[in-house]
């Protein structure tokens, strides 16, 4: 499993020692299966079906929710890097599957072109990141984009009251190969929960009640220890660490 040596495959590591290499769709259902994984909104069993004919995003969405089947690109990374986001995390991909069916209920339109929350959503599934801290000045600095202030000044209380969990199959993608560009879009939780089902059940819970979605971004090769980031000038690279736009000066 060297491929997955990035710390953001941490809480996936159980889940790639079970399956011992194996990516196929076999492998996959074997381990939903034995946990008796299971949409956590519609209660179906949660399997992964070989995808035979693309389908639209409405459908795709709608076809998980209606059968409880993941359509999935046998031996395909991506798909496979989604797969192992529900098996981890099946209560916040749940959520997200059914805030897009409820929309497309909705607004029959987006089934041509997605709204503004349904983009967050997919920019949570695809690109997100959980950081989780009972510290709300640190989520502060996060949102403020003051990342010396953040990762260097308060690099010791960051460590320690702040957890960071990649949710996003894109991003885990691009983890396999990391560059120091690499962003996720944060769900933010104030909260100190670091057991991975409650995680999972608190972020569930946010994506469910949320009308809007801030997700602010954040370069995930800052994350102490994820990169090698131990000076503040890592963190004054401001072609990555983008400070916060000022707001124009009134007339």
């Amino acid at each position: 499993m060297s491929g997955f040596a990035h710390p953001a495959f941490e809480p996936y590591r159980d889940l790639l020692s079970r399956l011992r290499g194996g990516t196929g769709l076999d492998a996959l259902n074997e381990i939903a299966e034995q946990t008796g994984i299971r949409h956590a909104v519609t209660g179906k069993a949660l399997r992964f079906d070989r995808l035979t004919e693309a389908p639209s995003a409405a459908q795709y969405e709608q076809s998980i929710a209606a059968s409880g089947k993941v359509p999935t690109r046998e031996n395909n990374l991506h798909d496979f890097l989604n797969a192992l986001v529900w098996l981890r995390f099946p209560q916040i991909k749940s959520a997200l599957n059914l805030r897009h069916c409820r929309m497309l209920q909705e607004r029959p339109e987006e089934r041509k072109q997605r709204g503004r929350l349904r983009d967050r959503l997919t920019l949570l599934d695809e690109s997100g990141a959980l950081v989780i801290s009972g510290a709300p000045p640190l989520l502060a600095l996060l949102c403020e984009k003051k990342w010396v202030e953040l990762f260097w000044d308060a690099r010791q209380e960051a460590a320690r009251h702040m957890r960071f969990i990649v949710v996003g199959h894109g991003l885990l993608e691009n983890c396999l190969a990391p560059f120091p560009g690499m962003t996720a879009k944060c769900l933010c939780l104030p909260a100190s929960a670091t057991r991975l089902d409650a995680v999972d059940e608190l972020a569930a819970s946010a994506i469910h009640d949320a009308e809007a979605f801030e997700l602010p971004p954040l370069p995930v090769q800052g994350i102490p220890g994820w990169d090698n980031n131990e000076s503040a000038d890592y963190y004054r690279n401001t072609a990555i660490f983008r400070p916060a736009r000022t707001p124009p000066a009134a007339a």
